[in-house]
C-alpha cells in the first residue's frame, strides 16, 4: 500500500525522553490505521526548528503530520484526522493532558500518568473509547497534520523567532485564507514537557 502521511517526528535525546520515543513508535505502530512512512530526527545538539523544516522537505508525500516524542497515539487517531484533511485545512486531534504544569484551554485534562513509566495505556484507550470527549475549538500546536506543499508556501518554521514558531506558522496558515479545524473523536496523550531533563526530576512529575 501506498503511504497515507509522513509523521515528522524531531526527538530530543536524554535517557528519560529516549523512553518516551521508545513507547511512542509503539502506539505509532499499533493505533495507526493508514500504512505511514516515520521519519525521526535525533540530531541532539541540533537547533529544532532548522530540523523539522529539513524533515519536511524530506518527506515523500504531501500528507505530513508533525509529531513529538513524548505524545502517545490513541486508536484510529489518524482515521478522523484524514477525513477532515486537504491541501488547504491543517488538521488537529483532541490532546490530553494530566495538568501537572499549565495546559493550553483547548486541550483535554485526564491523568493517565506523568512519566512514560507511569502511562496507563489501557485506561488512556478505554477512556478515548467513551462518550465523546472531543474538546472545543481548532486545538493546540502538535499533533497537526498539514500539506507539505502549503507548509512551505507559507514559509515553513521561521527559524529567526527564539520561541513560537509553531504560533507564527499557525497564523500564517490562517492570514493565507487557509483552514483549521480540530478533528472529532481523535486523540493524543501528552506527558508535558517530558523532554526537558529537569522537567523529568521535578517534585510535581511524582508527586
Amino acid at each position: 500500500m501506498t503511504a497515507a502521511f509522513t509523521i515528522i517526528l524531531p526527538h530530543k535525546r536524554n535517557p528519560g525522553n529516549d523512553r518516551a520515543l521508545s513507547l511512542c513508535i509503539d502506539l505509532l505502530l499499533d493505533n495507526t490505521v493508514n500504512d505511514f512512512i516515520l521519519l525521526v530526527d535525533a540530531a541532539v545538539d541540533s537547533a529544532h526548528d532548522p530540523r523539522v523544516n529539513t524533515m519536511f522537505e524530506q518527506a515523500p508525500t504531501d500528507c505530513c503530520v508533525y509529531w513529538n516524542s513524548d505524545m502517545f497515539a490513541a486508536p484510529d487517531w489518524d482515521v478522523p484526522m484524514l477525513a477532515c484533511w486537504d491541501q488547504d485545512t491543517l488538521v488537529n486531534n483532541t490532546l490530553v493532558e494530566p495538568g501537572m504544569i499549565s495546559m493550553f484551554g483547548g486541550n483535554a485534562k485526564a491523568n493517565f500518568g506523568r512519566t512514560p513509566d507511569e502511562f496507563n495505556r489501557e485506561q488512556f484507550e478505554a477512556w478515548c473509547k467513551g462518550p465523546d470527549r472531543t474538546a472545543g475549538g481548532v486545538g493546540w500546536y502538535a499533533p497537526y497534520m498539514i500539506s507539505r506543499e502549503r507548509f512551505f508556501e507559507i514559509g515553513g518554521l521561521d527559524t529567526a523567532i527564539a520561541a513560537g514558531a509553531d504560533i507564527a506558522l499557525f497564523e500564517r496558515w490562517q492570514e493565507h485564507g487557509y483552514d483549521l479545524v480540530r478533528a472529532p473523536n481523535s486523540f493524543t496523550y501528552h506527558l508535558q514537557k517530558w523532554s526537558d531533563e529537569a522537567e523529568q526530576t521535578a517534585g510535581k512529575r511524582h508527586s
